[in-house]
């Protein structure tokens, strides 16, 4: 029996949530550097005094490197898992008053309208990529109306290959980055097997499934891209990519 357990991708649970905890430095990649490139692209200085606000906060990693980064950020995790709130107080309980976490599901309205005033900066990781191409760019015209001039929308998030030979490209190299990730996260290929159990990689996976049969929906860079200036923001681009997995986005 598996360590961990998911299930099929067309569900999500609070198994998965707490499982998912377990081996996100393996099954997500270079985390790290992933966190350091969203530090690098947020729009204030390190001792300004600004709002963020994260759509699903998950762990709480990036939350606490950037709570730990700008002493004088105000911070609002958002996600839709009763675990992941749950470990989300746990984590950023020593921020006090700087932290305020709220349940949210990233396709509703209400939440929308209840962002912090004023919002210098909209984070999201590995979660967009549930929404279809027209609620994509809904979300994008709305962050915008919600951010301050100069402020940011940064995602970081899976995105769909232009072709079978891209999908077969970033399903290699997906699967060799976990399996670096697995030998310096756990010395061995644990998390590598098990990453290839669960049939983790979307690229090899899930790609092919018609939109009835899974949760993700990843849409083309490009796509998001225009749709990102469509709307109105400006130094639109891809900051960081690698295995199908991209950080892009734009500032007000």
């Amino acid at each position: 029996m598996n360590e961990y357990t998911f299930n099929s991708a067309d569900q999500w649970n609070e198994s998965n949530s707490q499982s998912f905890l377990a081996v996100s430095d393996i099954f997500v990649p270079g985390r790290a550097e992933q966190t350091n490139t969203l530090l690098d692209l947020i729009p204030a200085r390190q001792d300004e005094v600004f709002t963020i606000a994260e759509l699903a906060a998950g762990g709480g990693e990036l939350a606490e490197t950037i709570l730990d980064r700008f002493p004088n950020c105000h911070y609002l995790a958002l996600d839709v898992s009763d675990v992941m709130l749950t470990h989300l107080h746990e984590r950023l309980a020593r921020f006090g008053e700087r932290i305020e976490i709220r349940q949210f599901d990233i396709a509703a309205q209400d939440w929308r309208t209840r962002l912090p005033t004023p919002l210098r900066c909209v984070l999201s990781s590995l979660c967009v990529h549930h929404l279809f191409g027209t609620e994509k760019r809904q979300l994008f015209h709305d962050m915008r109306k919600s951010l301050e001039p100069g402020g940011a929308l940064l995602l970081a998030d899976i995105i769909k290959p232009a072709n079978e030979r891209i999908a077969q490209l970033f399903a290699h190299q997906y699967d060799e980055i976990v399996r670096e990730q697995s030998l310096a996260v756990r010395g061995d290929l644990s998390g590598w097997q098990h990453f290839n159990e669960l049939e983790w990689n979307y690229f090899l996976h899930d790609y092919h499934l018609p939109d009835t049969a899974t949760i993700d929906h990843p849409s083309l860079l490009n796509d998001q891209l225009r749709w990102l200036s469509e709307v109105g923001f400006s130094m639109v681009d891809c900051y960081w990519m690698r295995a199908g997995h991209a950080i892009f986005g734009g500032y007000k």
